[in-house]
Order: structure tokens, then sequence, then C-alpha cells
């Protein structure tokens, strides 16, 4: 394993969004369906405005969800990075901030604009190195 490896070459790309006014009912079924942890609140020109992961949604739990907007839950500020950066030192930013989301983004005309996600699922996955097969034996 390599500390010198980059972003882009582990992160999830691409990324699913909602705009900021998407009702929360819908969110979370976006989320659920999806098996996303994470989900961007994109602007008009899909600049990443915010955040929304499992642990602003799980508050609401047992609540009427109804009226609540992406907006209202996300995190809005985005911690972007660009995906030519070391893994070492996106791993660094999310030690010190305690986080486990990052949004890899190339800054455009608009904003920011997302490209995908490395969460420490990805940085996990690379710690790992090649998968492994298992094997179980049958009991005797």
């Amino acid at each position: 394993m390599s500390s010198e490896r980059l972003v882009g070459t582990i992160m999830h790309k691409g990324v699913l969004g909602c705009k900021p006014n998407t009702p929360l009912e819908q969110v979370v079924r976006i989320m659920s369906d999806t098996n996303l942890r994470v989900i961007v609140v994109s602007g008009p020109d899909e600049e990443a405005l915010g955040i929304i992961s499992h642990l602003e949604i799980i508050p609401h739990f047992g609540r009427e969800l109804r009226g609540l907007k992406a907006r209202d839950v996300m995190t809005s500020t985005v911690l972007a990075i660009p995906p030519e950066m070391p893994v070492s030192e996106a791993v660094k930013i999310m030690v010190e901030r305690k986080i486990t989301y990052l949004v890899v983004s190339e800054r455009g005309d608009a904003g920011l604009r997302a490209q995908g996600i490395l969460s420490s699922t990805e940085v996990i996955r690379e710690m790992r190195g090649s998968k492994w097969m298992w094997y179980f034996s049958p009991e005797p």
C-alpha cells in the first residue's frame, strides 16, 4: 500500500445529489434505496452547497418529516478536496476534523463540482490491499 496514492484513484466515483428544496422524505428514500450514506446538496449550476449523511437524518427518527427540506438538515460546510490530493493528506483531514466523508471536487465557473466521495470505507479498502477469498469449512 502506497501512501502516495491519489484520492481520485480510490474515491467512489460519481455522486447522487439533491437540491436544497428536495423534501427530506425523498432524500431518505434515495439514500435508503441506493444504500448511500451521504448525498450532495447542489445548487442550480450543480455546485456543491452541502452534504447530508446518515448523521444529519437519524436525529429525525420517529418524527414527522413532512415539511422538512434538504436545506434544513444539510451540513453547509463542504470540505472539498481535489482528486489529485494524496490519500495520506485526505486521511489527515478526516482524522483532524473527525469526519468520515470528503467531497472530491474540482472548481468550475459556478463553484465546486462534485466528482465523487472519499469515505472512510474507501480508505479502509485501500488499507486492506487486494481482496481476499474467504473460505469457510463446513463443520465436521
